[in-house]
């Protein structure tokens, strides 16, 4: 074969390659304009959550139902019955009575004869009073000495801020609306206004500064309780800020969740998404660390005594792209990345202690992470790794093998990184509402407060009502016992 016949064969499948590579591309274009957004994969297969020998475990096995006789009436429904739900039995409940007709309407007009009262019929319906706006008259008396050197009050009731002429139940009111609601003061002045209330956005700054100087110890706590789990999920999440430097524009800063793995989760907020932030703050953490694959994170993961865990979850939205780009070779991983987090349902559904876990996973998870990087290695080596999808996810599955296989090696443990994902969406939502951070001195605040509320969300706390609460009564509540109002013990030290 010539020279030029070898150049051509060459160029043509240099060509090929190219547009490959541009057809994935755009049908990856054409998944994220007009595709749907979830990683659900149809159940192609009825047996694949179904692993050899699980059902042996007698710890999840169930009693065979007895064969009832066939039957000639037609089969109950199952699943949940139709109609409206039931209201919530702890609603107060206002008793009315409907008036009886007139007399006139209650003759029989069979027997001509007046009708008897037989039964009553009851109905509840779901009300609502509007907010109500009214204004605490506070009387005090002040008592002098007869020479008018010595004065004695009582002071002022603990939920009220003399300066600023507030009760805390107004305060709780803006916190909820503002962090758990992502409601924008602007939007808060105006629904303040139809109750006849004027309350400038300056105003209800001021008084969110307040209250985070009275919470910032509760703040601290949580950090405290968080970082002493042994076992943190952490995750940043980009936040537009008002710019200093330019006018009208704005720079992108980060709200870092840290989370426990059963317990509390608190934001920290930063100017960059750089790693410095975390690295100060877990400077004298020791334990389990667990992340995305970002490289973020200020060296943490590979200090002396931080395991590092990272997650699947990550692993296999990257072969779900390139399956859905057209690269069927992505499907066998799928499979199995599936049966994994199977097996791990399978854990957190019947609550299997560490060392059933252990056990469960060197049974049927460590085979199937075998055979995973061991295909993972085979493509890398047959398959020429062109920027396309599968060539992509293949990479990030191979360059993060051994934080990948720790996650199987300890117990308990997880290996997604959802919980934090999860912590931190309400305010990815929020923030389309809320839009931007106004001022750098705002970002602690506002990753406070949505520390609280999500921590108020995680314990089926209403936020209002814990805000409400703990304002009113932290100032005189004894600093030693400061763990007892964080809202996953709050409603204990409310009783008590």
């Amino acid at each position: 074969m010539t020279v030029p016949a070898l150049e051509i064969l060459e160029e043509n499948q240099h060509l090929k390659t190219e547009v490959k590579v541009l057809s994935l591309r755009v049908k990856a274009l054409e998944k994220e304009l007009f595709g749907r957004r979830s990683d659900k994969r149809p159940a192609e297969n009825p047996n694949q959550g179904v692993l050899a020998g699980i059902e042996e475990s007698a710890a999840w096995e169930e009693p065979e139902a007895e064969v009832a006789p066939r039957s000639s009436r037609k089969p109950e429904r199952s699943g949940k019955k139709k109609g409206p739900k039931p209201l919530n039995p702890d609603l107060e409940r206002v008793t009315e009575t409907v008036a009886d007709p007139e007399l006139k309407d209650l003759i029989c007009p069979v027997t001509g004869q007046l009708m008897k009262a037989a039964f009553t019929q009851k109905i509840e319906v779901l009300a609502r009073k509007p907010a109500v706006f009214f204004v605490r008259e506070i009387i005090r008396t002040v008592f002098t000495s007869p020479g008018g050197d010595a004065v004695n009050y009582s002071p002022w009731p603990e939920d009220v801020l003399p300066k600023s002429r507030i009760d805390v139940s107004l305060i709780a009111t803006i916190l909820t609306e503002r962090f758990a609601d992502h409601q924008p003061y602007h939007r808060q002045c105006e629904q303040f206004r139809r109750h006849g209330v004027d309350l400038a956005p300056n105003t209800q700054v001021s008084l969110v500064r307040q209250a985070c100087e009275k919470l910032e110890p509760l703040y601290q706590a949580i950090i405290r309780n968080t970082l002493a789990s042994g076992y943190i999920l952490m995750d940043p999440t980009p936040v537009p800020m008002m710019s200093k430097t330019k006018s009208g524009s704005t720079s992108e800063a980060a709200i870092w969740t840290y989370r426990a793995l059963d317990g509390p989760v608190f934001f920290e907020f930063a100017t960059t998404k750089k790693g410095i932030t975390p690295a100060k703050t877990l400077e004298h953490y020791q334990g389990y660390l667990q992340t995305d694959g970002a490289s973020n994170f200020g060296g943490i993961p590979s200090r002396p005594g931080v395991i590092h865990l990272n997650c699947w979850a990550h692993v296999r939205r990257y072969f779900v792209k390139a399956v859905e780009a057209g690269e069927l070779d992505g499907n066998p991983f799928l499979d199995d990345i599936d049966r994994l987090f199977y097996i791990e349902r399978v854990i957190r559904r019947f609550r299997l202690s560490p060392e059933l876990t252990m056990k469960l996973r060197s049974r049927h998870s460590q085979p199937l992470i075998d055979s995973l990087f061991t295909r993972a290695k085979t493509y890398a080596q047959n398959e020429r790794m062109h920027k396309t999808p599968m060539a992509k996810a293949v990479t990030y599955l191979l360059k993060r093998e051994k934080e990948l296989r720790a996650c199987f090696d300890h117990a308990p443990s997880r290996i997604d990184n959802n919980l934090a994902e999860n912590a931190l969406r309400p305010i990815k939502l929020g923030a389309k509402n809320w839009l931007f951070i106004g001022h750098e001195n705002a970002g602690p605040r506002t990753a406070m407060m949505f520390t609280f509320v999500e921590n108020c969300r995680l314990s089926g706390i209403n936020p209002e009502a814990w805000f409400a609460d703990i304002l009113s009564r932290i100032d005189d509540h004894p600093a030693s016992r400061i763990d007892e109002l964080i809202p996953q013990n709050w409603v204990m030290s409310k009783n008590s």
